[in-house]
């Protein structure tokens, strides 16, 4: 705990989940940007007034106990890897880590009531792109999916391994995807993408960081290089795809969407794997995505696959109150979540509470016998 159990990490916490700076709070709470920040580094000899501390309630839409809280495992910058990280502003890594942290809290707070599957994420050290086929395959074999068959449901493959998937970290264009290895590991995927097909590889990218990056500071061209090298092996592995799309060195949209029908994933990202194995030369890569350009298949692709979502994260809120006594408002009131907060937290409405009606004192009308 800290001073008198105030909490300035939790304070920062809260701020910059809710995107605001020191100044900006200040303002809101009748405060100085001074005080906060001293509030945030602990730095305070005395704990903050109670009625500073219901300000900073009211303004960041968290209980006052909140406040009171240890924050057990923050997300740090070495952990999270951010799929277009370099195009982020640092203002948005910042409020996704925060979320992401915020979700953390409600996944170990799941994990305590559900068995949840225990986490099974081999780590694969490479230096060159063999090494990166090298791993996807044995990722492959470790978890039993065999060496050539297409993946139906990647996201079941990566939440069997204990990896939660969840969606609407922060309504940010920038951020596609975002993954964190470490006390809690877990993925989260942008909700405003809607290829399946694109969410299918996004995954299997943050699944490429996990395997590839532990300890590693990603975010530059070679990590994410890596990570899509490793995604394009692990749905499409070299063995079945080079006997698949054939040795002509030509391409055949016909051709190509028999292969994303079987294997389930973009038209980009099986020309990218043909060029990868020079299956085609770069004069036919480029033709092809200019192709797919001109057919504006870039920005939604016919004849996509049906959309997975998790199933982790979503049913085990849903099943508070129903397979375990623990409900919602209870689990509110253990991490100092208002309902507004839970929903923006977690994504998902707060449940209608029914309260029963009270008993009224009936008065009879005027020119009545009472």
């Amino acid at each position: 705990m800290y001073v008198n159990g105030f909490s300035g990490d939790r304070l920062q916490l809260a701020r910059e989940f809710r995107g605001l700076t020191q100044t900006a709070l200040g303002k809101k709470a009748v405060a100085s940007p001074t005080l906060v920040s001293v509030l945030e580094r602990n730095k305070k000899p005395e704990p903050p007034s109670d009625d500073l501390v219901a300000a900073f309630s009211e303004v960041l839409d968290f209980k006052p106990s909140f406040f009171y809280q240890r924050v057990a495992d923050p997300f740090q910058e070495i952990e999270c890897n951010f799929r277009h990280r370099r195009t982020a502003p640092e203002k948005i890594k910042s409020r996704v880590r925060a979320h992401a942290t915020l979700l953390g809290e409600v996944v170990n707070y799941l994990r305590l009531r559900f068995k949840f599957p225990t986490l099974d994420v081999p780590m694969m050290r490479s230096e060159d792109l063999e090494g990166v086929e090298r791993a996807a395959q044995l990722c492959r074999e470790h978890w039993q999916l065999g060496r050539d068959n297409p993946l139906v449901h990647v996201g079941r493959v990566v939440e069997r391994a204990g990896v939660p998937i969840i969606t609407g970290v922060v309504e940010a264009k920038k951020v596609d995807a975002f993954s964190r290895k470490g006390p809690t590991t877990l993925v989260f995927l942008n909700q405003f993408i809607k290829s399946p097909s694109r969410w299918a590889f996004d995954i299997a990218h943050e699944c490429g960081h996990l395997v590839l990056h532990d300890g590693i500071q990603t975010g530059d061209k070679l990590t994410e290089a890596q990570a899509d090298r490793f995604a394009s092996a692990f749905l499409l592995p070299e063995r079945a795809f080079r006997r698949e799309f054939g040795i002509s060195g030509k391409v055949s949209w016909p051709h190509m969407f028999e292969l994303k029908r079987r294997w389930r994933v973009s038209l980009s990202a099986i020309i990218r794997r043909a060029y990868d194995l020079q299956l085609i030369d770069a004069v036919t890569y480029r033709r092809s995505y200019q192709y797919i350009s001109m057919r504006r298949w870039n920005t939604g692709e016919p004849e996509e696959p049906l959309f997975q979502e998790p199933e982790l994260f979503v049913p085990a809120l849903q099943a508070l109150g129903v397979s375990v006594k623990t409900t919602i408002p209870q689990l509110c009131d253990d991490l100092g979540y208002t309902p507004k907060g839970y929903k923006d937290i977690t994504g998902q409405p707060f449940p209608i509470i029914n309260t029963p009606k009270q008993a009224v004192l009936s008065f009879p009308q005027k020119g009545h016998p009472s």
